[in-house]
């Protein structure tokens, strides 16, 4: 069993759609909860009605906290800081025994049941991905996956991450920090048991995917193969003009 958070607007409806069906295509044992950060998207997600869903609206969630951080920063910015918080929302309120950071813009090509035994077999509190290359205004690790398990340190990281990002989240390099993502490169300092997969087939996005080969389901580097696991869709949009899907 799997417990995903995710969240996006109306506006990234498709890809938080892909991600979804891409997930259960390959995986049948999860639950997504699923903060619609407007209400139309609640509304077309509760229409649709997929199984293994549960759908909550930001605006239905009253802290003060979250009230002003909308308030200081822009829209992206803002979309950021709630990665953390909502993530962190959805945990404590269903009791989780852990839960799984989503951006929503990834697509599955394999069950990531392959990276929960990974963590499993690490008795990992808290579960990486890296960018797999040198990232250095954006840190070793990317927010794309984030695995947090139901104990002191799982819950702890998890709860620093939320925070940090309550206190400061921009888009800008400031002081060690960058958006949500930077915050990343800390949690072996402050918690236990924080562990990056070593999947390369996790996390393949145009930052790192010409450095691999692809064969039969596997990611190739350096003559080792990992199960490609997802692709990470970040910057790469699309638009349909008449019968016609251009990206």
């Amino acid at each position: 069993m799997m417990n995903f958070s995710i969240l996006f607007d109306a506006n990234y409806l498709n890809k938080g759609l892909s991600l979804y069906l891409s997930n259960a295509n390959h995986t049948s044992d999860f639950t997504m909860y699923v903060m619609a950060l407007d209400r139309k998207c609640q509304e077309k997600l509760n229409q649709i009605g997929f199984k293994n869903v549960v759908v909550e609206c930001i605006e239905d969630v009253d802290d003060p906290e979250l009230t002003k951080a909308k308030g200081n920063r822009s829209r992206v910015e803002f979309c950021w800081t709630c990665g953390s918080y909502v993530t962190d929302y959805f945990f404590r309120k269903y009791k989780l025994d852990h839960i799984i950071y989503l951006d929503s813009d990834l697509m599955f090509f394999s069950s990531p049941q392959v990276l929960q035994d990974e963590f499993y077999k690490k008795n990992a509190s808290v579960g990486l991905v890296s960018h797999f290359m040198k990232y250095p205004l954006f840190g070793e690790y990317c927010t794309q996956y984030l695995y947090f398990k139901n104990d002191e340190d799982g819950s702890g990281c998890l709860r620093y991450w939320r925070d940090s990002c309550l206190e400061w989240c921009y888009s800008r390099v400031e002081d060690g920090k960058y958006g949500d993502q930077l915050y990343l490169n800390y949690f072996a300092d402050r918690f236990k048991n924080v562990y990056g997969t070593e999947n390369h087939g996790a996390g393949i996005a145009y930052w790192n995917m010409n450095n691999y080969r692809f064969k039969d389901g596997y990611t190739i580097y350096k003559g080792k193969k990992w199960p490609t696991v997802f692709f990470h869709y970040s910057g790469i949009n699309m638009r349909v003009e008449g019968d016609e899907l251009l990206f």
